[in-house]
């Protein structure tokens, strides 16, 4: 009996130790995996962007060589999202910006619009080849503005606004990516739309739209939308010159199948940020449009429009 009794014990006493056994290494291990997981997991989803914030601001006060008070303020966002899972990437860049800059003060004070952007840009693409430099790939761009837009000094007549224009291209293409910072996209048919969904600027054919007419049949508004086919490309381009000094460049090219086909038109914009420290920075902005479809704005002769921007203030990445 005594030799029964030491015997269940013993086997009591082993099963404990191999149980206790057994949990400290589950936990080691499981802790050991913990430790691995972050750098052995799969990452599909890159995210990143930066935003800036710029403020100027003069006041004067009984100065005996004159000036105006001003204030004026910039903003901007960029956002990128990209995807990628084997052979499928999927790109996504959202770039807006808003400015304004008010003279005077009272109520003699002017409200100036100095900066206004919706820029939407996404891109599902399928790899071709090993080397990841070429992809078969449907793109889209959608661009329009936020508030009104005016011929300053005249602000009595609107001349722009959300939707009027926009502008969307849809079409399907190449892409070769040699590097991470240059990307160029051909495609061959690509559909452009413009939309100016404001009637009385319909009516009267702002951006190229059939303006409103007459006939025998009565009155008949202006369209709000138009439609045009042709070869597109894009070239963007986002790289550091040096440790604090980034350029971010994004060049758009169409022609019109249908009409007037060689016309080519052009938006390039650029923007070079210079990073003083973590929080401040100054930046140079500056667009160039070509459209011939768009008439020169009163008192000049060329169909070339251009904007530039220099600013300095707070800006802050993230990714």
């Amino acid at each position: 009996m005594k030799r029964i009794t030491t015997f269940i014990l013993i086997l009591c006493l082993t099963g404990s130790l191999s149980a206790q056994e057994i949990q400290r290494t589950a936990k080691a291990k499981t802790e050991i995996m913990a430790e691995l997981q972050p750098d052995t997991a799969v990452k599909h989803w890159f995210v990143k962007g930066s935003g800036s914030l710029q403020f100027t601001q003069a006041s004067f006060s009984n100065w005996s060589s004159g000036g105006q008070n001003s204030l004026g303020l910039v903003a901007w966002v960029n956002f990128k999202a990209n995807y990628r899972n084997g052979k499928h990437i999927w790109a996504n860049n959202i770039d807006l910006g808003y400015g304004f800059n008010i003279l005077g003060k009272g109520s003699d004070a002017q409200f100036t619009k100095t900066d206004d952007k919706i820029d939407i840009t996404t891109a599902y693409g399928y790899e071709l080849h090993n080397n990841k430099k070429w992809y078969l790939t449907v793109l889209a761009n959608f661009r329009s503005q936020f508030a009104d837009g005016f011929n300053y000094p005249n602000d009595s007549a609107v001349i722009s606004k959300f939707m009027a224009p926009a502008y969307a291209v849809v079409g399907i293409g190449i892409t070769y990516s040699p590097a991470k910072w240059f990307t160029l996209y051909v495609s061959p048919s690509s559909g452009r739309f413009t939309f100016v969904l404001d009637q009385q600027l319909a009516d009267s054919g702002a951006f190229g739209v059939e303006h409103s007419y007459k006939d025998a049949s009565g009155f008949h508004h202006g369209s709000t939308t138009k439609g045009e086919f042709g070869p597109y490309v894009r070239a963007d381009l986002n790289k550091d010159l040096a440790k604090n000094i980034n350029l971010t460049t994004t060049v758009e090219l169409f022609s019109d199948y249908l009409h007037k086909f060689g016309n080519i038109d052009v938006n390039w914009s650029l923007l070079l940020s210079l990073k003083v420290n973590k929080w401040l920075a100054a930046s140079i902005q500056t667009q160039l449009i070509y459209d011939d479809d768009v008439p020169p704005q009163p008192g000049s002769s060329s169909m070339t429009q251009f904007k530039e921007m220099l600013g300095i203030g707070l800006t802050y990445k993230f990714r």
